[in-house]
């Protein structure tokens, strides 16, 4: 249990992001909290994940998780050319925003993958998140998909 409630904001915050992204609320899991806390046991157990905090009066108004990267391929590099670490869930309560409190916990993660040897942090940003990134020095990259729900044109 003490895994749970020292990850009760992570997981309350990760939920809050999908939803300020628009998503309904039909279209997320029921065991949603279940399936976040068992991704955070397994990043900690076997990619380094932390996860940091910022708080005001107690309470945690902002949230950041990061890990080194789980790719979806082999990787043939080796990690002083390549390991990337992964930031991921960042999250500010909309009362707490424009107070810099997103550029300190990017600044933390940032500092933090660095600590455990990344060569690189990526992370996926909303269009509201890129402004954040881009001050903390983070690039724009390339990245396609294809909807394969969509009929074919």
């Amino acid at each position: 249990m003490a895994a749970r409630l020292t990850t009760l904001p992570l997981i309350r915050h990760y939920r809050a992001l999908w939803e300020s992204y628009g998503v309904d609320p039909i279209h997320i899991r029921a065991d949603a909290e279940e399936v976040t806390l068992d991704f955070i046991i397994s990043g900690r157990r076997h990619y380094q994940l932390a996860t940091f905090f910022a708080e005001a009066d107690e309470v945690a108004i902002g949230s950041l998780a990061c890990q080194i990267e789980h790719l979806p391929y082999p990787d043939v590099t080796v990690p002083s050319f390549r390991k990337h670490g992964y930031i991921w869930s960042v999250f500010v309560e909309p009362a707490a925003r424009r107070n810099g409190v997103a550029a300190a916990l990017v600044q933390a993660g940032i500092d933090y993958l660095r600590t455990i040897g990344c060569t690189k942090a990526v992370l996926h940003s909303s269009d509201a998140g890129q402004s954040v990134y881009l001050a903390a020095g983070f690039k724009i990259a390339s990245e396609m998909r294809l909807d394969l729900t969509a009929p074919n044109v």
